[in-house]
């Protein structure tokens, strides 16, 4: 076979094979060199030093095509075996290629095949091996004058002793890398042909084009260049001739027509024109393109660093075999492509053979997403592949496109993907190359992806890219005002950066006048627009894709109910009562916003929505549903809510069952959780954020009674989950629906529980002043047995701030109040709160015998949660007493009760806990006695009512003193 053409005289050792032992005996091996480009072997000093059998050479041509990176032992087994299923002595087998490549290398300078899991890593100058020396006097070859790239292009093709990898074992090596190797020789010769026909050495032209035509018949790069060397000849006729055999091989081959360059040319020469067209100019370039396609480094870029650095370390490669894609997905304007891009700069150096990027649009708004085949047709023309040569379809473009990039170390960034569909026929199929694509969706079908999705940036993250985008002077001028803006963009990037926009060209602005405009409920969306981008326009791709796709119309309608309701998150109960749905339909739907990237599932079975794309859905909400619709949506949540509350109140053995009783009897929606206690303790704490937002929402309108409902059903719960800190906000929203419906009772039931809340918090005298209105309230409405309760409060109240007297007098009035109304409940729970008080006046006797009368009580009306209250008042009662054994008992009794029940975090358990201490302590069990009160302290600090310093505090007394939380309720 001719190669680079001239003849080639191969060594008398080549064709004779290598030496046995693959070592040149008796020769000092330093300078050596490696032979890619015909039969593989090391040489020095222009001889063979092996390897001596083909399975080795198939080995050592991974690891030097891999030179300096892993190569997996899974891949150096495909080099060998190709598709065929490896032996089981494979691994053996590479092993002991390996062991006789070092052998080789053995006395190498410069050189080293390490071991490093998951395979071995050969390191090693470029230039010592052929291939690399080869492609890199091609690259000066491109950029160098005609003469001297001639020249380079000769001494390139020089290199070249026989086909590439001629002598490696199967078929896969040669199909896979080989050929890829051929393509770029012809490449290389093709060129060097074009520059002696452009420098007037067309006989040489003709000299050596005719074989390569006869190898290649259906390239049509060597039949233009024979034709301009006839015409340049003087032999119109023949170079007529030539067009014509080449077109009519084309045609009854691959039923195509020659390309416009071969056309054009034939033109010419019939119309005899006296210059030929350049065929470096006419024809695609033949050098081996690099393209850098990369959009410019993102300016300002912040947060995202351990992203960052998971895609950062798989692009890098481990050597496994396995083409590495990275896949970033997350919601519109949450910088998935500066992310990408920002990487793909980052590891382009590690991509030599070039960086390919396509915008696929696939949620661009008002563009339509850009089709396979087109993003197909852009790769190869960056590859060198002529507009003619491009293929229209799709399957075959994609072909052409993975034959390419085979054993080419190429990055492809595939920015904005619409799905599966679009991406699927971009991958390229070698090792060598690896993906980065961003789209909303998380595209799952990729098994072997790295996924990384994003969410919104931390506080401090987007603090710092404000810092960035304005200047760190500005931003610390009003931190303050910075971060509420961070919060009222959702920690968005795109919101960011049009909120610093807004700023930048504002500069007598505040930062705080931007916050505040932010702040307006509808405000947000139309305030972050700037020039072409908007938070809003991001949205609406997203929406539009959603309205189109496979849920259509019923996940377009979840999404803008979803935006009705200001809940940070929610289950499928709720999304079933906002929808109208069975919950099952709902959590299919939720899962389809999820993969659509308009809502989050955050933790198993609770979803939420950002707030910015909650404005959004509330805008698609108003603009496409009708008013009593939307209402009626809101008021089914509110019933799941009230319902779910009521169910917990019973299942729980609340005080104040008579609670349940208000609002409408019959609800359009069931409970939201299963009727466990566990699990209703659990959807207290998870939904109480989520309770207040829909009173805030509702306090001032038609559904303010369901408001009143829900807040006074949910107050006693979380009273007993210790949950004190949500009970004034709770108390003041109720408060406000109160003055909406206008109705007496319930802004004495609101006066009530928001003057309770006050005390648990510390505040006696507005506690004394609500609960005292509270009580004139009932009184004006008459016979209502709630003021049993306000009486008894007021009593706490009272004895919280030493005047004993007149708690006894509240508390006994309470007494005979609920005594009178049959409630024994109430009169188990005053007798506990009244013995407290006697407590505090040193009538130790009196205190145990209410608390012994008030358990009995409670029992008996089957209140537990209150038997245990007044079971660990009782042991306080007896610690007082100085009888610390029956004390101890009682302490140990509640604990026991409360751990059965699931309680063990609530703050009943930090008050027991407390007391037992107390009277360890006293008997001389101090190490216990801390551990008790360092328990205590912990459930206090979780529950917000003690601080951090407070803890300490306590955790590192000898004798702590009782928290001011505990004194004021003992």
């Amino acid at each position: 076979m001719r190669y680079v053409g001239r003849v080639i005289k191969q060594p008398e050792e080549l064709l004779n094979g290598f030496a046995p032992e693959g070592v040149v005996r008796g020769k000092a091996v330093d300078e050596v060199e490696f032979r890619l480009l015909g039969p593989v072997g090391v040489w020095s000093g222009g001889e063979p030093l092996g390897p001596a059998t083909a399975q080795q050479r198939s080995v050592l041509t991974m690891l030097l095509i891999e030179a300096g990176r892993v190569v997996s032992v899974d891949r150096l087994e495909l080099a060998v075996w190709g598709q065929e299923t490896p032996p089981a002595t494979a691994r053996n087998t590479i092993q002991g290629c390996v062991s006789q490549i070092r052998r080789i290398l053995s006395g190498a300078t410069g050189i080293s095949l390490a071991t490093v899991p998951p395979g071995y890593r050969l390191d090693v100058d470029p230039m010592k091996v052929d291939l690399f020396r080869f492609r890199d006097l091609v690259r000066q070859a491109a950029t160098a004058d005609l003469t001297e790239a001639r020249d380079l292009l000769g001494r390139a093709l020089d290199l070249w002793s026989g086909p590439a990898l001629a002598d490696v074992a199967g078929l896969w090596l040669h199909g896979a890398i080989g050929a890829v190797l051929e393509e770029e020789r012809l490449a290389a010769m093709e060129e060097r042909l074009a520059i002696s026909l452009r420098t007037g050495r067309h006989r040489e032209v003709l000299a050596e084009v005719p074989m390569l035509m006869s190898e290649h018949p259906l390239r049509e790069r060597p039949a233009y260049l024979m034709m301009a060397a006839l015409h340049q000849d003087g032999r119109r006729a023949a170079a007529l001739e030539v067009f014509r055999e080449v077109r009519e091989l084309l045609v009854e081959e691959l039923g195509i027509e020659p390309g416009d360059a071969l056309q054009d040319l034939h033109r010419r020469i019939l119309q005899a024109e006296a210059a030929v067209v350049d065929p470096a100019a006419a024809m695609t370039p033949v050098t081996v393109p690099v393209p850098a396609e990369l959009p410019a480094r993102p300016g300002k870029f912040a947060g995202r660093v351990e992203e960052f650095a998971s895609a950062h370390e798989l692009l890098r490669g481990d050597g496994s075999g396995v083409m590495k894609i990275c896949q970033i997905s997350g919601i519109g304007g949450i910088g998935k492509s500066s992310l990408a891009i920002h990487v793909a700069h980052a590891v382009a150096e590690l991509f030599p053979d070039g960086q390919l990027y396509v915008d696929l649009h696939g949620s661009t708004p008002q563009m339509e997403p850009i089709e396979p085949i087109e993003a197909l047709g852009r790769f190869l023309r960056s590859l060198g592949v002529a507009d003619s040569a491009v293929p229209t379809d799709a399957e075959e473009a994609a072909g052409r496109f993975r034959s390419l990039v085979h054993g080419k170390r190429m990055l492809i960034v595939l920015d904005n993907a619409r799905d599966t569909a679009q991406v699927r026929l971009l991958l390229p199929g070698s090792p060598t190359c690896a993906v980065l694509i961003t789209s909303r969706r998380r595209l799952t079908s990729f098994e072997d992806a790295l996924q990384i999705p994003l969410d919104v940036l931390a506080v401090e993250e987007g603090l710092a890219l404000l810092s960035d985008l304005l200047g760190a002077d500005r931003i610390a001028g009003d931190r303050i005002a910075a971060a509420e803006i961070v919060r009222l963009c959702g920690g968005l990037p795109l919101a960011l950066c049009l909120a610093a926009a807004r700023l930048s060209t504002r500069p007598s602005w505040p930062v705080a006048e931007l916050a505040e405009r932010l702040a307006a409920d509808q405000g947000g969306l139309d305030v972050l627009e700037a020039d072409d981008r908007a938070v809003r326009a991001s949205f609406e791709g997203s929406y539009r894709d959603l309205r189109e796709g496979r849920h259509g119309p019923a996940a377009a309608r979840m999404f803008r109910l979803l935006g009705l309701i200001d809940v940070a998150d929610l289950g499928p109960p709720v999304a079933a009562a906002l929808a109208d749905l069975p919950v099952e339909q709902a959590r299919d739907l939720l899962d389809h916003l999820v993969d659509a990237q308009l809502v989050q599932n955050h933790t198993r079975d609770r979803y939420r929505l950002h707030d910015l794309l909650r404005l959004y859905a509330r805008e698609r909400a108003i603009a496409e549903e009708p008013e009593p619709v939307r209402q009626e949506a809101v008021r089914r949540v509110m019933h799941c809510y009230l319902e779910t509350a009521r169910r917990a109140t019973g299942l729980l053995k609340v005080r104040g069952s008579w609670r349940v009783d208000l609002g409408p009897q019959s609800l359009s929606r069931p409970a939201a959780v299963p009727e466990t206690a566990e699990q209703m303790q659990e959807w207290v704490t998870t939904e109480e954020d989520n309770v207040l937002a829909l009173i805030a929402r509702t306090a001032r309108t038609s559904a303010a009674g369901l408001a009143i409902a829900l807040a006074a059903t949910f107050a006693p719960l979380l009273f007993e989950r210790g949950r004190w800190l949500k009970l004034l906000p709770l108390g003041e929203l109720g408060l406000r629906a109160a003055e909406h419906t206008q109705d007496p009772l319930h802004q004495a039931l609101i006066c009530g529980d928001l003057g309770w809340a006050r005390f648990c918090l510390g505040d006696t005298n507005g506690a004394i002043t609500h609960l005292h209105r509270a009580l004139e309230g009932y009184r004006r409405i008459g016979g209502h047995h709630r003021e049993a309760a306000v009486l008894d409060h007021i009593g706490i109240a009272y004895r919280s701030i030493g005047r004993l007297d007149e708690a006894i007098e509240h508390q006994l009035r309470a007494l005979r109040l609920a005594r009178a109304n049959g409630d024994r409940w109430q009169e188990g729970a005053n007798l506990s709160n009244l013995g407290l008080t006697y407590q505090h006046a040193g009538r130790i006797s009196a205190a145990i015998d209410a608390h012994t009368r008030s358990i009995a009580l409670l029992e008996e009306a089957g209140a537990a949660a209150d038997g245990v209250t007044a079971l660990g008042n009782l042991a306080e009662a007896y610690r007082l007493g100085g009888e610390y054994e029956q004390a101890m008992a009682c302490h140990r009794r509640a604990l026991r009760t409360l751990r059965d029940n699931g309680q063990s975090d609530d703050y009943r358990t930090a008050e027991i806990s407390w007391g037992l201490g107390l009277a360890l302590h006293e008997t001389g069990e101090a190490a216990e006695a801390r551990r008790h009160w360092r328990a205590s302290a912990a459930i206090l600090h979780a529950l917000g009512l003690i601080t951090a310093e407070d803890r300490r505090a306590i955790d590192t007394s000898a004798l702590p003193a009782t928290p001011e939380v505990i004194r004021r309720h003992t």
